[in-house]
């Protein structure tokens, strides 16, 4: 018995001995085996979780790590939008579009540049001292371009006595002619800034607007000569040869009446025809 008890105590004391050894060299292997990465819902495996001490690492094909948050922001690497990169409307673009095209050039459906131009004219002369009457008269007018041109003018007219007459009437004297003939002879540079047209009944009809300031004479019994002339003047052109001519002027002189002098302004209102050559453009 009690060798049958010593080889049993041996045996025990030889696997203690064993298991000591497995316990040793199981130790180092279960330190360097690294534990099992998780894996996310997407399938792509984590990375570690670095211990303290070691150096983290980053999976292949990982987008970089983001930059630890820092006490000021980071500044913003993508340029400011600027206003002309605001998104616009097409509809209202094309119509930004449409108002920003220059308009072309028209040309003129009634030339008038090298051409001559014959007017017949008859209207109502008002005269500062003698009263209102007729006047009849013609033009000639040269245009050098569309908007300028040199017009000759004679007109005729009469005194009206009227008021002579009631100061005979009162006076019992004979103290002038009742009609005395009125000359009326004028040149002017006329300017024409305003060419447009306008619908008169179912067409179309091209108008300008015009200035003329010149010189003149007055052939009279009364008046000194010299006279200067200044008026406004519209024309509706009626085919390519034709117009229909308004002109309002107002000529300035000396007149002398009872052995005075008066500085008068005499208005005449006159419409008419004109008749351009060549009759085409």
């Amino acid at each position: 018995m009690d060798s049958f008890g010593l080889v049993i105590r041996a045996g025990s004391g030889a696997l203690l001995a064993g298991l000591a050894v497995l316990v040793a060299l199981a130790a180092p292997a279960h330190a360097q085996t690294p534990p099992p990465r998780a894996t996310d819902a997407a399938g792509a495996t984590a990375a570690p979780a670095p211990t303290a001490g070691s150096t983290p690492t980053v999976p292949t094909g990982a987008p970089p790590p983001a930059p630890a948050a820092t006490g000021t922001p980071a500044a913003s690497t993508e340029p400011a939008l600027r206003t002309t990169q605001v998104c616009i409307d097409d509809a209202i673009a094309n119509r930004l579009a449409v108002k920003r095209q220059r308009r072309k050039a028209v040309d003129r459906l009634f030339v008038k540049q090298a051409r001559h131009e014959l007017s017949a004219t008859g209207g109502y002369y008002q005269s500062d001292l003698f009263s209102g009457t007729y006047v009849a008269g013609g033009s000639y007018t040269y245009h050098m371009t569309e908007n300028t041109a040199v017009e000759f003018g004679a007109a005729y007219t009469h005194a009206n006595a009227d008021i002579i007459r009631a100061i005979e009437d009162s006076r019992g004297t004979v103290i002038g002619d009742e009609f005395d003939r009125v000359l009326l002879l004028e040149s002017l540079l006329v300017w024409s800034p305003i060419y447009g047209k306008l619908r008169l009944g179912g067409s179309i009809v091209r108008f300008d607007i015009n200035a003329g300031l010149g010189v003149g004479v007055v052939d009279a019994a009364t008046s000194r000569g010299a006279a200067g002339v200044a008026g406004l003047g519209m024309k509706l052109f009626i085919g390519r040869a034709l117009a229909f001519r308004i002109d309002a002027r107002n000529h300035v002189f000396q007149q002398e009446l009872l052995d005075e002098s008066f500085l008068v302004k005499d208005l005449s209102i006159t419409s008419g025809l004109s008749l351009f050559l060549p009759m085409r453009n």
